[in-house]
């Protein structure tokens, strides 16, 4: 009897905790066990940013007991202890351990932030944890997005596929970012580049050596094309320092990626190693260069017409069949109604 009294008291428990854990909201219906998960993920959610800004007020507390106590005169090598590494820098170690993110896909991030232009220290850090987060966001996305619009109730199966295609995007969409990135930059290189090369020949013809004359269309083309301006001062500081100025020219290639920049690289190492004239090889690359960039232009507006095509068919054309066959089919339909 007793356990009988139990099993009633435990099943009407459950029946009340059922109908108030039930959520609907809009469209969506949210079962006992769901609520039960998402209550749960917001709460690790809320401790994890909890715990993010605790360790933020504790670095940035310990960055201004740094800055303070490097200002006063202390003999004590323990006090001027630095920082350390931000939050994310530490979530990257442990997952570079874990032998997720090799040694190949790190230098593949490094080339494509160098091609996007993304130069200095921890950026590769910030890439990383960004593609961790954003794996760990699009999962929650698409659960609710499926619960919104009820796709795949009882396919378990078809929404555990959805979810790690979410999670897989998620991991991708910083390289996405980057790769649009890396483009547009290419897109400004190609425009700003012949500009420089002409520069490049008047400092050639003025007497400036190879280095110098680098340098100086990297400061004087800043003000049009900054992509520009950036590379040529890289490559001069590192003709400046490296023992082959060679391989400062084909580091240039390689961080931009431009194709015709090969050809001028091949060029200025010819032109290094034999003394071959320099400011008519670079006048003719600068023509070609131009000519190339006519062209690509020339590609786009003939495109135009092909592209323009699809939206003629489906806004333009049915405007125009109602306009002319409106009047038409009202006559028919008078002549018919009026009868022989």
């Amino acid at each position: 009897m007793l356990t009988m009294s139990v099993a009633s008291t435990i099943e009407a428990l459950a029946d009340i905790a059922g109908n108030h854990l039930a959520i609907h909201i809009g469209q969506m219906h949210f079962a006992p066990l769901q609520t039960c998960i998402i209550v749960l993920a917001l709460t690790a959610a809320t401790l994890a940013a909890l715990k993010l800004w605790q360790i933020g007020r504790c670095e940035d507390r310990d960055k201004r007991l740094f800055n303070a106590l490097r200002r006063l005169p202390l003999h004590s090598a323990e006090l001027t202890r630095a920082p350390g590494p931000p939050w994310y820098h530490r979530l990257v170690t442990m997952v570079v351990a874990t032998r997720i993110i090799g040694t190949a896909e790190q230098q593949k991030l490094l080339a494509d932030l160098a091609a996007a232009g993304v130069t200095g220290h921890g950026h590769l850090a910030a890439v990383i944890a960004a593609k961790l987060c954003s794996g760990a966001a699009f999962v929650p996305l698409c659960w609710l997005l499926l619960e919104w619009r009820q796709c795949f109730v009882g396919a378990t199966t078809v929404r555990s596929v959805l979810l790690a295609g979410a999670c897989l995007l998620g991991w991708r969409f910083p390289e996405v970012v980057l790769s649009r990135l890396a483009a547009r930059r290419r897109v400004r290189l190609e425009t700003g580049m012949p500009d420089a090369l002409d520069l490049l020949v008047i400092s050639a013809e003025a007497g400036l050596s190879l280095d110098h004359a680098i340098e100086q269309v990297g400061r004087v083309v800043r003000s049009s094309s900054r992509e520009v301006a950036q590379e040529f001062a890289a490559t001069a500081a590192e003709m400046r320092v490296a023992p082959d100025r060679g391989q400062a020219l084909e580091n240039l290639a390689r961080r931009t990626g431009l194709a015709s920049l090969r050809s001028i690289v091949a060029t200025l190492n010819q032109s290094i190693k034999f003394g071959t004239p320099l400011a008519d090889s670079l006048r003719t690359l600068a023509a070609e260069m131009r000519a190339q960039r006519l062209a690509r232009f020339e590609e786009r507006a003939a495109r135009l017409p092909v592209l323009l095509t699809l939206p003629l068919m489906a806004f333009i054309l049915p405007s125009l069949m109602i306009v002319i066959g409106t009047p038409l089919a009202l006559h028919i339909i008078d002549m018919l109604a009026r009868g022989p």
